[in-house]
């Protein structure tokens, strides 16, 4: 991660731009190693006055400081370096801030009154330095507190405890790993040191975030070769350092969310699962044996021709079976009952069994339909890019009555607006994959199930073409024609656009490792929805098959 020397220098450019003069109105720690001043500062310069929250993290695994859009409160009960900081930091005004020449340290100057009304300095120095990242509030050179009380057991070089004197970190070589990397090779770029140096005294910073395959990578101030190929989202504005690192955070912290919230759901998704592959074992089984209800109406047939033969109170007896060209069969029988008692006991017994057949028969049938259910779900999930599409997922899973969503609703944190502008759905936003063709047909695709019934039964038209993979796990794909119309039936060829369009199919299905890939289509108006089916199920007609090779459009 690249928060280096040259951003720790684009952000001090900037705070000192916009929270130069600016009054500290209130101070919170959400975290247990992170503060947030809110500051206002007053018009001037002929600029309106503003209200900002800077937000100052010295955690080991996120250590930051920018200007935060949103401010979270903090715990009822205030820690004492909170306490702290407010007794001395509310009501003064920022005097000054800068960075120590070539290294990830803030320090803000902060004026005060004291009780006879003299102007007194305080300093919060801001030490952006990985697992040794500190906050420290300074009066002078004495440490008043810090975030991070480090003792002599903790450290033998440098203590940092209050009543002692401020000692600065050593010094670093100057540049972090990714502008070595850079630089390395200015003799034919001609971008060393010197020049970036040069862009940082001018105040050149074009802020961006380097992504690759849709994930976050890396960010920095300046346009680095390094990441020559990647998408860089750029920033501008008063607030542009800030408004980058803001959204790196929160896009790194819900990418580490998704496999989390992933796992979650999958787990208990196959712990559903294990349970439907018993419960299918245990029918099949029963099945079977009721398969043997033919063999329960014979033996009474058996027994009905044959009781003048049988003696009553006999347990078992044997018969001539003429169905089996007169072999011996041994019977066994009830000795309590009479023989025409016997012959009725198996033709009971017969239509048990009869009637079992069709209610295991149904209830296979129905737990066959929910495995494939929840193997769809977990594609869906594994397939899942963001927290939104997850919570939507589950929203479903819950809905189908597979997962229990905890009380209160939704997670604290969860997407809940329509951020995309795309339609709202139950659980959360209509926004499906699409894809443009060279002729200038579109492909539309479902993110899960209850896309893929929005997708199909409402947004798409009745001459658009439905794709599905056939007997695999996947997603619904629409194909919509350049002219709008796909005609009266679907080419039974394919045709290239098609076949396009079935390749993308197979991509977004169980089958995307997998060569000469099944994939049946057929015009949306022979796609029909069962009433009170599970979402994403269908039926459908006239449909033809394709067999290709999953891959995107280039």
């Amino acid at each position: 991660m690249a928060f280096d020397n040259y951003v720790v220098g684009a952000l001090s450019r900037e705070l000192n731009s916009l929270l130069l003069g600016g009054r500290v109105e209130r101070v919170y720690q959400p975290e247990r190693e992170e503060i947030v001043l809110c500051v206002h500062r007053p018009p001037r310069d002929g600029r309106p006055p503003g209200r900002y929250n800077l937000l100052i993290s010295a955690s080991a695994s996120r250590p930051l400081v920018y200007l935060a859009e949103r401010r979270e409160a903090g715990p009822g009960n205030p820690p004492a370096f909170c306490m702290l900081l407010r007794k001395y930091l509310v009501g003064a005004w920022i005097d000054r801030i800068e960075q120590v020449p070539r290294e990830r340290i803030l320090h803000i100057d902060f004026m005060t009154s004291s009780e006879l009304g003299l102007r007194e300095r305080r300093t919060l120095v801001f030490e952006l330095m990985g697992k040794h990242s500190n906050i420290i509030f300074l009066d002078g050179t004495r440490i008043v507190d810090a975030i991070k009380r480090v003792t002599g057991d903790m450290s033998r070089v440098r203590q940092t405890l209050p009543g002692m004197e401020y000692m600065p970190p050593p010094p670093g070589k100057g540049i972090s790993p990714i502008m070595e990397e850079e630089t390395k090779n200015a003799d034919l770029t001609g971008k060393g040191i010197g020049y970036f140096d040069g862009l940082a005294a001018e105040g050149a910073y074009s802020p961006a975030i380097f992504s690759k395959e849709g994930k976050t990578v890396d960010f920095h101030v300046f346009r680095l070769c390094v990441y020559d190929g990647f998408e860089a989202q750029g920033f501008c504005g008063e607030s542009a350092v800030s408004d980058m690192l803001e959204a790196w955070y929160e896009s790194r912290e819900a990418q580490g969310r998704v496999p989390m919230k992933a796992n979650e759901i999958r787990s208990g998704l196959k712990a559903r699962l294990d349970k439907l592959y018993l419960k299918k074992q245990r029918l099949s089984e029963e099945l079977a044996e009721a398969a043997r209800a033919e063999t329960l109406r014979e033996t009474g047939d058996l027994v009905t021709a044959n009781i003048w033969r049988i003696e009553k109170g006999a347990a078992r007896v044997a018969l001539e079976d003429y169905t089996k060209d007169g072999a011996v069969r041994t019977i066994d029988l009830d000795p309590r009952l009479t023989p025409a008692g016997n012959a009725q006991r198996y033709y009971k017994l017969y239509g048990k069994a009869k009637t079992a057949a069709v209610v295991k028969a149904k209830q296979l049938e129905e737990t066959g339909a929910a495995i494939g259910y929840i193997e769809g779900a977990m594609y869906f999930v594994d397939e899942a890019g963001s927290l939104e599409e997850l919570e939507a997922l589950r929203a479903e899973l819950s809905t189908a009555g597979y997962i229990r969503l905890r009380k209160g609703g939704q997670r604290k944190g969860a997407p809940s607006g329509n951020k995309r502008g795309g339609k709202r759905m139950h659980g959360g936003v209509f926004a499906p994959h699409e894809y443009a063709l060279p002729s200038g047909a579109r492909v539309l695709v479902g993110r899960n199930n209850a896309e893929n019934d929005e997708l199909t039964m409402r947004m798409a038209a009745k001459t658009d073409i439905w794709l599905h993979t056939k007997d695999i796990p996947g997603s619904h794909a629409i194909y919509k024609p350049a002219d709008g119309s796909a005609g009266a039936t679907a080419p039974a060829d394919g045709g290239a656009d098609l076949r396009m369009a079935a390749e993308i199919a197979a991509w977004h299905s169980k089958g995307r490792g997998s060569e000469g890939v099944p994939v049946d289509y057929t015009l949306v108006r022979n796609v029909k929805k069962p009433s009170g089916a599970r979402p994403g199920y269908v039926i459908f007609t006239n449909n033809k098959t394709l067999y290709v090779t999953p891959k995107l459009p280039e």
